[in-house]
């Protein structure tokens, strides 16, 4: 009796000890990282007190929550992500999220792995009366289990798309995108990319986008479908700019925006389109600036304490400055010796990527063809031109709808002309029909370049006929003959050029400048249809070389790589002047060796000592030496490799001696013979441009004829491949900027009024910057 009160007792103590010393959640959180098993209980009792106040939540969830709560949900997100990893974390993150969509199931019927991707419009009245603080805290506690492991990442993606779609809470939704774009890219970072899941994810999101364009009317209000395909939308474009995402499953998903009829879809899939390129290029161009920027600096520690330690740091850091720099330098030579993509800044654009370009173009057309003025605005529109114009420019696409529909924003006082005029040039290419072109050119004519117009007008309108004849110079061509002048029932080409051609010598300078463009353009690719007083010296020397361009349809076949004749006779006139150089050498080294023999004999007969002898026969075997050198080379098997090519080296020297069907056998020979370097190729285009210009300038070509015949043709031609850029722009392939067809800015003259103005303006900046 006495041992059972004494065990009694004992509990008692025992019990009141613990009571007396309650254990603080952040405590016991430190405790179950170090031993779990120890501390299971307490765990499992915390975790039975977050189902007890979760169930009084959800009977009043409009009500202001406890800061205990809130707590205790950070306790057992932070304990069983980490201690318990497996069924107590599973078990947790099902409770979380059915306390935010308020469901037995969590947001599972999202369809990630069907084939419906439906985001409910609305949740039960308990998910959607929950205070912000316990949503917030919830979408904390999953977001940090998931960072830890403990949630798969595609659970969480269908819970976070549909809160974004249905609850109203800004910060929330902005969180909520964040973290799956940092999500994904974790995924894919350090090249550790997991393409089972990406592709998961990528079909989500363009179910969602599909969704969205199947339910949607133009014009009509966003659903949180809309809104959930926007963000889908939003984040793949986030993911292509930061290379996580650059592929044609990318491409596809923002192809299917396009295609929405949901104005907010529509705009950010074309945007991507049209500025993905040069944001890109930004991005880089401003890491690397940031980059070299902060190993500029240096701290020299100049008013500080100077120690063994600082001036180690110093000294490393003076190193690693040095190797960026080097870096630095070795990038630029790299970038100015290379002879491909790169030196010519032009990015490969998105655009090229699109599967079924030619729907899509239709699709966009269509619906601004039936779009009423209330369905979307104007600037909507003429994104939507923008884009159709260079999609039909990139992939060179027949819409032969195009062109009638732009004819009718070209009026002179049309909102954003300029602007319509670029995407006239943007979908002109040289496999539309000429019939297409002469009503643009008739409307660009009538509206702008007339004496009723300003000078402006004028100058843009002759700069769009010129960029718009540049791209499809059939236009200019002749159907009827070869020695007609291109014409037709109802457009004279030849009066038309001539017309503008007279606006050369117009009063207003702008004008004279566009008028002075298009007369350089005609002598470059019809001559002929100028005056003779216009086609100066280029022009003539072209008008007599027969210069015109290509019919429709016509296509002139290349037999071999272009200069590739130029490039066999560029190497055989240097390894002929290489070889009259050897034996020109060897034949002063025969002559200072026959002088050298005289000597050494009237040395023999003057001395008689046999140290001299030994000294004589050491000289004349180094003369033998000296002798036998250059017979190790033998040149003339050389020119008979050169001769079995079927032409020798003098003929391949003198390619004027070469008919055209010689030469053209010549340059599909050495084409299919040999593999050229990316220096043979820039060689190449250097002899090309060479020869073209010669043909355009008769004051050159004559040039080229004397050093023929002197045997110097390829003198005035260095081995130095590099080609040097001063231009610093970014050039995206197919795109045409307003700017360039605007006219040039010019300076008048100011009146008295505006030099006051403009005296007294700099006077107050001089006062200003003083009082600083």
């Amino acid at each position: 009796m006495a041992a059972a009160t004494a065990t009694v007792a004992e509990s008692l103590t025992n019990t009141s000890t613990r009571s007396a010393l309650p254990l603080k959640l952040s405590q016991l959180q430190n405790f179950c990282k170090r031993d779990p098993d120890g501390y299971k209980e307490d765990y499992d009792a915390q975790c039975r007190r977050l189902v007890s106040l979760v169930g009084i939540l959800l009977l009043s969830p409009n009500a202001d929550p406890s800061p205990s709560l809130v707590e205790l949900i950070q306790f057992m997100a932070a304990v069983s992500s980490s201690s318990y990893k497996g069924e107590e974390s599973d078990r947790v993150a099902s409770l979380l999220m059915d306390l935010l969509v308020g469901s037995n199931n969590g947001a599972q019927d999202l369809g990630i792995n069907g084939t419906t991707a439906t985001l409910h419009s609305t949740l039960p009245l308990a998910a959607l009366q929950l205070h912000r603080d316990i949503r917030k805290a919830c979408v904390s506690a999953l977001i940090l289990m998931r960072n830890k492991g403990a949630v798969p990442p595609l659970r969480l993606l269908q819970l976070f798309f549909q809160l974004m779609a249905v609850v109203s809470d800004k910060n929330l939704r902005e969180s909520l995108y964040h973290h799956i774009v940092n999500d994904i890219r974790n995924i894919n970072k350090n090249g550790k990319r997991d393409e089972k899941l990406n592709r998961t994810i990528q079909s989500f999101f363009h179910r969602i986008v599909a969704a969205s364009a199947n339910e949607s009317i133009p014009g009509g209000e966003d659903s949180p479908t809309d809104y959930a395909a926007r963000r889908a939308v939003q984040m793949t474009c986030d993911l292509y700019r930061r290379n996580v995402w650059n592929d044609e499953r990318s491409v596809h998903i923002l192809a299917t925006a396009a295609a929405s009829p949901n104005a907010s879809v529509l705009t950010r899939a074309l945007r991507f389109f049209l500025n993905i390129e040069e944001a890109m290029a930004l991005d880089k161009k401003s890491s690397e600036d940031r980059e070299w920027e902060g190993n500029q600096k240096i701290d020299l520690h100049l008013h500080s304490k100077k120690t063994k330690a600082r001036q180690r740091v110093i000294e490393k850091q003076i190193k690693i400055r040095q190797r960026k720099q080097h870096e630095r330098e070795g990038h630029i030579l790299a970038h100015r010796e290379d002879g491909g993509v790169e030196s010519s800044k032009k990015l490969f654009p998105a655009i090229e990527l699109l599967h079924d370009a030619q729907g899509l173009a239709e699709t966009l057309l269509k619906r601004i063809k039936s779009s009423g003025s209330n369905t979307y605005k104007f600037e909507v529109k003429m994104l939507m031109l923008n884009f159709v114009t260079r999609v039909v420019g990139n992939h060179e696409l027949l819409l032969l709808q195009l062109y009638p529909l732009l004819q009718r924003y070209m009026g002179g006082h049309q909102r954003d002309v300029t602007a319509i005029l670029a995407y006239c040039v943007q979908s002109c290419h040289s496999y539309v029909p000429p019939d297409e072109i002469y009503p643009l050119l008739k409307t660009i004519a009538h509206n702008f370049i007339t004496e009723r117009c300003s000078g402006e007008q004028m100058a843009v309108g002759i700069n769009a006929v010129r960029a718009i004849c540049s791209r499809v110079p059939s236009v200019l061509s002749s159907d009827e003959g070869d020695d007609k002048i291109a014409s037709s029932s109802t457009w004279d080409v030849e009066a038309f050029v001539r017309d503008l051609a007279g606006y050369a010598k117009h009063r207003d300078r702008s004008v004279s400048i566009a008028g002075r463009g298009w007369v350089n353009f005609i002598r470059e690719v019809y001559p002929s249809l100028l005056q003779g007083k216009d086609r100066g010296l280029v022009g003539a020397g072209l008008h007599r070389a027969g210069e015109k361009p290509l019919r429709y349809g016509e296509v002139k076949a290349a037999t071999g790589v272009e200069g590739a004749d130029l490039l066999a006779a560029y190497e055989a006139s240097k390894k002929a002047a290489k070889a009259a150089g050897a034996s020109k050498d060897c034949e002063e080294e025969g002559d200072s060796d026959d002088d050298g023999e005289e000597s050494a004999g009237s040395w023999i007969e003057v001395e008689d000592d046999d140290n001299s002898d030994i000294e004589i026969e050491d000289d004349d075997d180094e003369d033998v030496s000296e002798d036998e050198a250059p017979d190790l080379v033998l040149l003339g098997e050389d020119d008979e490799g050169n001769e079995t090519s079927g032409k020798s080296s003098e003929e391949l020297q003198d390619l004027s001696k070469l008919s055209e069907t010689e030469r053209a056998k010549l340059q599909q020979q050495v084409s299919s013979t040999r593999i050229f370097t990316s220096a043979e190729f820039a060689k190449m285009h250097k002899l090309v441009e060479r020869q073209q210009q010669a043909r355009r300038d008769p004051r050159m070509a004559a040039k080229m004829k004397r050093a023929i015949a002197k045997g110097d043709e390829f003198a005035d031609i260095s081995d130095d491949d590099s080609v040097d850029s001063d231009d610093e722009e970014i050039h995206i392939s197919g795109a045409v900027n307003p700017t360039d067809i605007m006219a040039d800015a010019k300076r008048k003259r100011m009146s008295k009024a505006e030099k006051l103005q403009k005296i007294l303006e700099g006077r107050q900046k001089w006062e200003a910057k003083v009082c600083l």
